[in-house]
């Protein structure tokens, strides 16, 4: 009798076989179809995987189908040597030799751009990958390199560093800075730093500050004020208020000089949600527009009345520092008993060695920056106290034409009689 037994068990593994493959092409090409799917959000993935033999060399990476300038070169047989520049290509070798010391530190390179697919042209791309070994025995090892395009984090960065720069510019040449007055507890921040009367930054400005130490006390109330009005406004009428609207306080300068401000805002949110005033700070650097009432004779005799102040020296001249005039008291510091002999001569002819270098400084310092000034401090004899303001005077083209000095000179015992 013939035993069928071989023919039945090869009949058995045949069958298997067979279903074994079919199942395997099934699963295999379930996969590519998945692996498909990406290809419909292809230009917006930039994360790959790329698996490399200890000799660099590419075996394979996923996904399959992937859209990326890197990733397509590797995969069509060529290697980062040939991908990257010599500079590019030495860094990362040196990196792979010591990976084991640095496997947590990300490794950024760039690469120029030549794939045929690229449809913006030949570009600079970055890139960040981190790398994690593999090992199959204590000698064989893969490099499982997960590779990030972060081309456009690099462009966006670049554009808001830039961003940044042109804004800081803005303030810089400006002179401006931004505020924040908070409503409930009156404090104010300051947002961005304020610059000296050279544009330099003024360290550690940003932030919150003393208010009370930064301006007089007549100017915190009158800012106070404006707030308290803002606020009605914004409860009763829903109206957070004109940001056009200049309110012009005045915040100590260096040595605590005084220095006009034209503060604009308007009653906003901040990032913890609450109501502030909010809004910018422009040095003031033109004449105030102080109002005057009445009609044309009482303002013709304004400058008479100023002119006639006996304890306020008041002086203006050209830019050939030419004195244009001045009052009597300015003319009686210097020994001149009318002041019209004064008018034509130069600042050096009428003006003595303790006084001269401070008001051709600031006259100076006006003509050049077309700003006011303010400054005060000991003068000659120890006991004596010079407070000079000057500001510019400017024609119909809003150039300086002219700058007028105002200053008065106290002494010890004038102080000692005030107490």
């Amino acid at each position: 009798m013939v035993s069928h037994t071989p023919t039945i068990v090869w009949a058995f593994i045949s069958v298997m076989l067979f279903i074994s493959t079919v199942i395997c092409v099934m699963l295999l090409r379930d996969s590519r179809n998945k692996q498909r799917l990406y290809q419909r959000f292809e230009n917006n993935l930039n994360e790959f995987i790329v698996v490399l033999s200890q000799k660099m060399e590419f075996l394979y990476g996923l996904p399959t189908f992937m859209w990326d300038p890197l990733f397509y070169q590797l995969s069509h047989g060529r290697s980062f040597s040939e991908v990257l520049g010599v500079s590019s290509w030495n860094r990362m070798k040196s990196y792979f030799d010591e990976i084991e010391k640095h496997l947590d530190m990300p490794f950024l390179f760039s690469l120029l751009s030549d794939y045929k697919g690229d449809a913006e042209g030949a570009k600079s791309l970055w890139y960040e990958m981190r790398v994690s070994l593999d090992r199959v025995n204590a000698e064989e090892f893969y490099y499982v390199c997960f590779i990030r395009n972060i081309s456009r984090e690099n462009e966006s960065r670049r554009e808001k560093e830039m961003l940044q720069e042109r804004f800081d510019s803005l303030l810089q040449n400006t002179g401006d800075f931004l505020w924040s007055f908070d409503v409930e507890d009156r404090s104010m921040k300051l947002l961005t730093p304020m610059m000296d009367d050279e544009h330099r930054v003024i360290p550690q400005s940003v932030g919150y500050v003393d208010i009370h130490k930064m301006m007089p006390e007549g100017d915190y109330a009158l800012l106070d004020s404006v707030l308290n009005d803002r606020v009605k406004d914004y409860r009763n009428f829903g109206f957070r208020g004109d940001p056009f609207e200049t309110i012009k306080v005045r915040f100590y300068g260096p040595e605590k000089s005084l220095v006009w401000y034209g503060l604009r805002g308007k009653l906003c949110m901040d990032e913890n949600d609450r109501l502030v005033l909010q809004g910018t700070a422009r040095r003031m650097d033109v004449v105030l527009d102080n109002s005057v009432l009445g009609g044309t004779q009482e303002k013709e005799a304004l400058l008479p009345a100023a002119l006639a102040f006996p304890d306020i020296r008041m002086f203006w001249m050209d830019r050939d520092y030419k004195i244009l005039g001045c009052n009597q008291a300015f003319a009686t510091d210097f020994q001149i008993v009318n002041p019209r002999e004064i008018y034509g001569k130069s600042l050096n002819q009428v003006v003595s060695h303790d006084f001269l270098p401070y008001i051709s400084r600031g006259v100076r310092e006006i003509f050049n920056t077309g700003r006011s000034i303010s400054w005060k401090g000991r003068i000659g004899k120890k006991d004596h106290i010079f407070m000079y303001n000057a500001v510019p005077l400017k024609n119909e083209s809003n150039k300086v034409q002219s700058v007028l000095s105002v200053y008065l000179v106290l002494d010890q015992e004038d102080l000692d009689e005030n107490t």
